[in-house]
């Protein structure tokens, strides 16, 4: 009897595997690629029973052509054959009949037409190697019509030299014997040479090159010649030397004290050194000491620096790699009179004889800007600014190559760049506050970034004398406005006074620090409101307008100095009148 269990497990279906997966798939693939042989063997009878007669054709025209050939090709030898057994058969008739001698004689006419007959065998080996002779000889001619070529017949002072491709070589030639020559010492008539030229033809590289035409001129003066090496710099020849290994030692020596060993780092020389081998007059060869005493020493050479916006005496030194004294030794006033953007300063630098370029990847950081927003404040007078917060600049990773000469950057190619802190906004507060009614300003109405007019009253004054370079007398600093005496001068921005009194040339005067490197001066004042280290207010009266220092006339001196710089306070200003005799550029 069987149980409910045993009926369980002789229904339950067996477990598929991946065994039987792979098995089945493969048995399919197996069918599918007979089944499209079977098409492509179907398809090839069809077409061969289709085109049976054709196929036959062209099959026996195949097999009749090679039948063709080869009796061709062996007629004369089937043609040999019978003629030996027709002559062997011969000399044994003649033998039988007339004996040896007769048979000798027999032997050797048969010979003699088998040979040299109509259609004897040196006949038929003459034809079949006639073809092959003329092929090798065809090829020869063409081969050696290749390795021929047509020259220039150089000769020179009625001597013949050599062959050349053209006369550019002997010009060439003639001016590296001229140099190979040297005549640094003014000592000697240059050497001429009178060439003759015939064109010819001649065998593929037999033509001379400058240098080994250059080699026999010299050979041809009769002179004292040494095989040397020509040292050039650059273009320039600086005489024969006889060995090089320790010029090249000293160049390496230059060049050690730029390498640092920085990854794909390349140090050279700007102006490359070269030897040039051949002989050369032994009056020309110069000692390697001297050549080295050259390429080592250091030229001084007059260079000028020119004078940037944000530059001041101290940071220009600083950039040169001197001292204020020294700079001012060569500029008499660097350091008392005023600077202006594109101002030259003579710098008296020694350089290398042998400029060198070093070009290397560096890695270093760089700040980047930070951005401004403006957000209005009811409790600050309208249109004074005041920073709420400080912006900070960010920080940029720089990945570039870098190339000095003679440690002094020259070029800069920037290869990645990945930012590492974000800049941190500036935030400007903007008072919409109204002013009080009894603050002398007479010009409110400026843009945002702007200066207040510095003068006060009724109209504002007028400008009088811009600054120099642009309309401006000799190294005036500022311009001046032309007001009445007592007329209120106020703040054009809010900072800190750092100096009010007595200056020379400028008389009574005002300095304000805004920050930033920004700094505002009021010159010839009659008197002074505010004392150093007072904050004021932008639209703040500070003085009233005079006439102390040098001055000729009541008039305000206004200045605007970034980092020590004078800059054009137009650029700062609101458009103003401008008296009809100011010249302005």
């Amino acid at each position: 009897m069987v149980s409910d269990t045993d009926n369980r497990s002789l229904k339950k279906k067996p477990r598929t595997t991946l065994y039987d997966h792979l098995s089945a798939a493969g048995e399919y693939l197996l069918s599918v690629l007979m089944t499209v042989l079977g098409a492509i063997k179907d398809g090839v009878c069809g077409f061969v029973q289709h085109n049976e007669e054709r196929l036959s054709a062209i099959g026996k025209a195949i097999a009749g052509w090679f039948k063709k050939a080869g009796r061709l090709l062996a007629s004369p030898f089937v043609r040999y054959g019978k003629a030996f057994r027709l002559g062997a058969a011969d000399v044994a008739k003649v033998r039988r009949e007339k004996g040896f001698f007769s048979a000798l004689l027999a032997v050797i006419r048969f010979i003699g037409r088998f040979l040299f007959g109509k259609h004897g065998l040196a006949y038929s080996v003459f034809n079949y190697a006639l073809p092959v002779v003329s092929m090798v000889m065809l090829f020869n001619i063409v081969t050696y019509a290749n390795n021929m070529t047509y020259a220039v017949r150089l000769s020179v002072n009625g001597d013949f030299v050599g062959y050349i491709e053209s006369e550019t070589v002997f010009t060439n030639a003639e001016r590296i014997v001229q140099q190979r020559i040297n005549y640094m010492d003014g000592s000697k008539e240059p050497v001429t040479f009178t060439p003759q030229y015939q064109l010819e033809s001649v065998e593929y590289g037999s033509t001379l090159t400058e240098n080994q035409l250059a080699d026999k001129l010299l050979t041809s003066m009769g002179a004292e010649i040494e095989y040397a090496y020509g040292l050039y710099i650059g273009s320039s020849f600086y005489g024969a030397i006889l060995d090089k290994d320790i010029i090249d030692n000293a160049l390496d020596g230059l060049l050690d004290v730029y390498r640092t060993g920085a990854a794909n780092e390349k140090v050279a020389f700007e102006t490359p050194v070269t030897y040039e081998p051949g002989l050369y007059l032994s009056d020309s060869i110069v000692s390697e000491e001297s050549v080295i005493d050259i390429i080592t020493s250091k030229r001084s050479v007059a260079d000028y620096y020119t004078v940037v916006d944000g530059d001041s005496p101290l940071g220009v030194a600083t950039k040169l790699g001197m001292t204020v004294e020294e700079v001012e030794a060569l500029n008499p006033g660097f350091s008392t009179n005023m600077m202006y953007v594109g101002d030259q300063i003579l710098i008296d630098q020694e350089i290398p004889y042998l400029n060198v370029t070093v070009t290397r990847t560096e890695i270093y950081d760089e700040a980047t800007p930070y951005e401004t927003t403006y957000q209005e404040d009811s409790s600050r007078y309208d249109g004074v600014p005041v920073v709420v917060q400080e912006g900070v600049y960010g920080t940029d990773r720089i990945t570039a190559d870098v190339s000095y000469i003679n440690g002094q950057q020259v070029r800069k190619k920037i290869l990645k760049r990945q930012t590492v802190t974000e800049p941190t906004v500036k935030v400007v507060a903007l008072g919409t506050k109204p002013h009080p009614t009894d603050l002398p300003i007479s010009i409110q109405d400026v843009e945002i970034g702007q200066m207040y007019w510095p003068v006060g009253g009724p109209t504002g004054g007028e400008i009088s004398e811009m600054m120099y370079g642009y309309g401006g007398y000799y190294r005036h600093a500022g311009i001046d406005i032309r007001a009445p005496y007592g007329t209120p001068i106020i703040a054009a921005e809010s900072g800190t006074v750092t100096q009010s009194g007595w200056r020379s040339g400028y008389g009574y005067c005002v300095t304000i620090n805004h920050g930033n490197g920004i700094e505002t001066v009021y010159g010839h004042a009659s008197y002074l409101h505010v004392t150093v280290g007072e904050k004021v207010t932008q639209g703040q009266q500070i003085a009233d307008v005079g006439s102390t220092g040098y001055s000729t006339g009541n008039h305000l001196h206004f200045e605007v100095r970034i980092n020590g710089i004078c800059v054009n306070p137009i650029n700062y200003l609101p458009k103003h009148a401008i008296s009809p005799w100011c010249v302005v550029y």
